[in-house]
């Protein structure tokens, strides 16, 4: 879902100018953990804090309702997330944190928060966000390496085959047999290269390419309706088409023709989306707060505010869930430098809780 360093939304494209990027601590699989101090049964949220870039502070902390926090799961085992968690994954009982600086995805007991192991990716690689293809197959997009990655879920290894795609390809979803990979050209670094702004369409078995969709300006999301055969693609402005083209928007085309239906322009200020819990409504991130398109067949309807941010000019909302009670979970970044919360809305948008947390909030996976 996110750039980096803190992602204000700009900041992080600095990154590219820079070489390397800062390693987690080298733990063996065997290393002996501390008991986590989680609640068996309990019920609430997975946060994954980005931190900034560079500084390896990336935590994931857990929130119990009604009104307990775990703000570092990993506190007292001697081991760190690392630098820049990017991504964040649940298949059954476990949970899959992608760290992009530290090139590695953590991997975790839902029920216990306890840490099961790591999968290491090769030095050169920037991993940005994972797909989760079966329990043993995920496929993980590489943000400097043009390519889509394979990882062995249960092995904990990076596997040989990878597929090669176009510049700086971040958000992946699958449906059925085909992925769909967000070429972003990583806003306007590498804007003028010919297959930015894309989605490539893969073949699962074998991988490789078989389509290419151009959508418009730093393409970054890709989502598959949890119902219908369609796919949303969300794209962000270009710093520099500010004037010209200052509206993000979405992109409906239909599955398995990819055919484009609809658009939608919003002024989307982050990565993240969400289905509201009847799938009718995807949720998008915006200055003004969480707002809401409307996907139903034969619906014409502008997008429409959902959940209001009461101060857009000190709080950054940068990520959306919603869980199976219809409730809102709402990453708060504030500056993208400093400590952010979690806020827990009632699915009639009524606020029920506030939880701290780390720098940049910006992945939540209620359980």
């Amino acid at each position: 879902m996110h750039r980096g360093n803190g992602h204000s939304f700009w900041a992080p494209w600095g990154a590219l100018l820079v070489a390397g990027c800062c390693g987690i601590l080298g733990c063996s699989r065997e290393l002996p953990l501390e008991p986590v101090t989680a609640r068996p049964g309990a019920s609430g949220a997975y946060v994954l804090c980005e931190g900034l870039w560079g500084h390896d502070n990336s935590v994931l902390a857990r929130i119990e309702l009604p009104d307990r926090v775990i703000p570092d799961v990993l506190a007292g085992t001697g081991l760190r997330l690392g630098d820049v968690g990017n991504d964040l994954q649940r298949r059954g009982d476990t949970l899959y944190v992608v760290v992009s600086g530290s090139r590695s995805i953590e991997c975790f007991h839902v029920p216990t928060a306890r840490w099961i192991g790591r999968i290491r990716l090769q030095q050169n690689r920037y991993p940005r966000q994972l797909c989760i293809v079966n329990d043993t197959l995920g496929v993980v997009t590489d943000l400097y390496g043009d390519a889509v990655t394979t990882v062995h879920l249960r092995r904990l290894e990076e596997l040989p085959e990878l597929c090669r795609v176009g510049p700086a390809p971040e958000g992946i979803a699958r449906w059925q047999q085909m992925l769909f990979v967000a070429n972003s050209g990583y806003g306007d670094y590498r804007a003028g290269e010919p297959r930015a702004g894309t989605v490539s369409v893969l073949h699962l078995f074998p991988l490789r390419e078989e389509a290419l969709l151009r959508v418009g300006p730093n393409v970054v999301s890709v989502l598959v309706h949890p119902r219908w055969a369609r796919l949303y693609v969300l794209y962000l402005h270009l710093p520099s088409m500010w004037e010209r083209d200052s509206l993000g928007g979405v992109v409906e085309y239909d599955l398995p023709t990819l055919q484009e239906r609809r658009r939608w322009r919003v002024r989307l200020t982050g990565y993240d989306a969400a289905w509201s819990s009847t799938g009718d409504t995807l949720l998008l991130l915006t200055r003004e707060g969480v707002a809401g398109v409307d996907v139903r067949e034969g619906i014409s309807r502008a997008p429409f505010l959902v959940l209001r941010n009461p101060a857009p000019d000190t709080d950054a909302w940068y990520t959306v869930a919603v869980d199976g009670a219809a409730r809102y979970w709402v990453g708060n970044a504030r500056s993208y430098t400093v400590a952010g919360e979690v806020v827990l809305f009632s699915a009639t948008g009524l606020v029920q809780g506030r939880f701290p947390v780390g720098v940049n909030p910006g992945a939540i996976v209620p359980f």
